[in-house]
């Protein structure tokens, strides 16, 4: 079976905590840009250090 992969976008948000190896960044919604959504990163995705609350960072979401 050939799966054909979502387009990923990268967008900038701001790291709002770190728990259980998880970071959750606040990002703007795509769709509503007044508004906010969390994206959950592993934490072993970040491979230089390890973000901590307030600091920018960009994610790869799905479009």
């Amino acid at each position: 079976m050939n799966r054909r992969e979502k387009p990923k976008k990268r967008i900038k948000g701001v790291v709002d905590r770190v728990t259980g190896g998880i970071v959750v960044v606040l990002v703007r919604h795509p769709q509503d840009p007044d508004s906010m959504m969390e994206v959950y990163v592993p934490i072993e995705k970040f491979k230089n250090n390890i973000p901590e609350e307030g600091d920018q960072v960009s994610v790869l979401i799905e479009e």
